[in-house]
Protein backbone atom coordinates (compact mmCIF):
# COMPACT_ATOMS: atom_id res chain seq x y z
CA UNK A 1 0.00 0.00 0.00
CA UNK A 2 1.32 3.35 -1.01
CA UNK A 3 1.54 5.89 1.87
CA UNK A 4 1.80 9.75 0.91
CA UNK A 5 1.69 12.76 2.92
CA UNK A 6 -1.18 14.80 3.61
CA UNK A 7 -0.26 18.10 4.05
CA UNK A 8 -2.04 20.09 6.36
CA UNK A 9 -2.21 23.77 6.58
CA UNK A 10 -0.92 25.58 9.80
CA UNK A 11 -4.34 27.66 10.11
CA UNK A 12 -6.45 24.43 10.01
CA UNK A 13 -4.25 23.17 12.77
CA UNK A 14 -4.60 26.73 14.50
CA UNK A 15 -8.38 26.46 14.23
CA UNK A 16 -8.44 23.31 15.36
CA UNK A 17 -6.82 23.98 18.84
CA UNK A 18 -8.55 26.86 19.40
CA UNK A 19 -11.91 24.87 18.64
CA UNK A 20 -10.61 22.13 20.40
CA UNK A 21 -10.60 24.67 23.38
CA UNK A 22 -13.64 26.67 23.40
CA UNK A 23 -14.99 22.96 23.68
CA UNK A 24 -13.49 21.92 26.63
CA UNK A 25 -14.41 25.32 28.22
CA UNK A 26 -18.07 24.86 27.23
CA UNK A 27 -18.02 21.36 28.59
CA UNK A 28 -16.48 22.35 31.76
CA UNK A 29 -19.12 24.88 31.96
CA UNK A 30 -21.84 23.25 31.25
CA UNK A 31 -20.41 20.79 33.96
CA UNK A 32 -20.28 23.46 36.60
CA UNK A 33 -23.64 25.41 35.90
CA UNK A 34 -24.89 24.69 32.81
CA UNK A 35 -25.68 28.05 31.33
CA UNK A 36 -26.74 28.85 27.51
CA UNK A 37 -23.35 30.71 26.93
CA UNK A 38 -21.49 27.11 27.53
CA UNK A 39 -23.77 25.20 25.12
CA UNK A 40 -22.94 28.17 22.72
CA UNK A 41 -19.26 27.52 23.23
CA UNK A 42 -19.38 23.98 22.54
CA UNK A 43 -21.27 24.78 19.48
CA UNK A 44 -18.72 27.35 18.20
CA UNK A 45 -15.87 25.26 19.60
CA UNK A 46 -17.28 22.26 17.54
CA UNK A 47 -17.72 24.93 14.19
CA UNK A 48 -14.16 25.76 14.33
CA UNK A 49 -12.88 22.36 14.54
CA UNK A 50 -14.74 21.42 11.52
CA UNK A 51 -12.68 23.03 8.85
CA UNK A 52 -9.75 20.58 9.40
CA UNK A 53 -12.09 17.69 9.32
CA UNK A 54 -13.54 18.51 5.91
CA UNK A 55 -9.73 19.07 4.48
CA UNK A 56 -9.03 15.87 5.90
CA UNK A 57 -11.69 13.82 4.21
CA UNK A 58 -11.58 15.72 0.75
CA UNK A 59 -7.84 15.21 0.76
CA UNK A 60 -8.65 11.49 1.24
CA UNK A 61 -11.87 11.35 -1.55
CA UNK A 62 -8.99 12.92 -4.01
CA UNK A 63 -6.91 10.18 -3.44
CA UNK A 64 -8.59 7.11 -4.86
Amino acid sequence: MDRQKINIPVSLILLDLLGAILVAIGILGALDEGGPADYLLVAAGLVLMLPLVLHILNRLQGRR
